[in-house]
């Protein structure tokens, strides 16, 4: 028996639907529920659907690009659990990258990547990616 949640209950048609490029257009629409790490170029907050109230951590890394000022920028979006939500919070400041990293492991996870040099896009993955950052 496992206490995760089976994959096809996380979010709704609206938050979470089978095309990566849809959920990425979703994504601005999810309300801020509390920012776990708010440094400028990286940033761990969770988030919520306003229609289904799944959570989601959202994880956004970016580089400086010193030489052209394209800065490659990273975004994971993973439905959580509130099991996974209070171990987060209940952690505060000591949240580190190997907390980030075990969560949802083999889980969907929505990857939104803008690499240097080239367009943007989105992309179903397993697990969060956690990328370089300044």
């Amino acid at each position: 028996m496992t206490d995760e949640t089976p994959e096809e209950q996380f979010g709704c048609g609206r938050c979470w639907s089978g095309a990566a490029e849809a959920a990425w257009g979703t994504y601005a629409a999810l309300a801020t529920e509390i920012v776990l790490i708010a440094e400028s170029h990286f940033r761990v907050a969770i988030r919520f659907c306003r229609h289904c109230s799944q959570r989601f951590v959202s994880i956004f890394s970016e580089t400086i690009d010193w030489v052209d000022g394209d800065d490659p920028q990273y975004w994971s979006l993973l439905p959580v659990t509130a099991a996974e939500i209070e171990a987060l919070t209940s952690r505060h400041e000591a949240i580190d990258e190997a907390a980030l990293e075990s969560l949802g492991i083999g889980r969907r996870c929505l990857r939104h990547d803008h690499p240097k040099g080239r367009a943007a896009r989105s992309y179903w993955a397993t697990g969060v990616a956690l990328w370089p950052h300044d």
